[in-house]
């Protein structure tokens, strides 16, 4: 059964990954979707699936000065996070989950 998602990107490290699995190689498959974008001025950068199920959110840093991170986390994992109002600290977070040293939410 075809299976097709509307992140092109996953589509195409999908397919890679079958791919590659049909010709008996070793590939990991660790992505996640990232989306960006700007209101005024505050950078937000969001990982992780949409619709994603969570059970918990945990927020570092201050909403009121619109410069936080919120942890999105399903039982003891954190399974996306959205940054706002910081440049680059959405890459070491993202690196994190993809190399599996993300620490437990706990």
């Amino acid at each position: 059964m075809r299976i097709r998602t509307s992140d092109i990107k996953y589509n195409i490290e999908a397919g890679f990954f079958a791919a590659m699995n049909m010709l008996d190689k070793r590939v990991e498959f660790r992505y996640f979707p990232f989306t960006s974008m700007k209101i005024g001025e505050t950078p937000i950068y969001f990982v992780g699936e949409r619709n994603q199920a969570f059970q918990e959110i945990i927020i570092n840093g201050s909403v009121k000065d619109r410069k936080f991170v919120a942890y999105f986390v399903y039982g003891n994992e954190v399974v996306g996070f959205v940054t706002v109002g910081y440049q680059n600290l959405h890459l070491y977070i993202w690196e994190a989950m993809k190399l599996l040293i993300m620490p437990p939410a706990s």
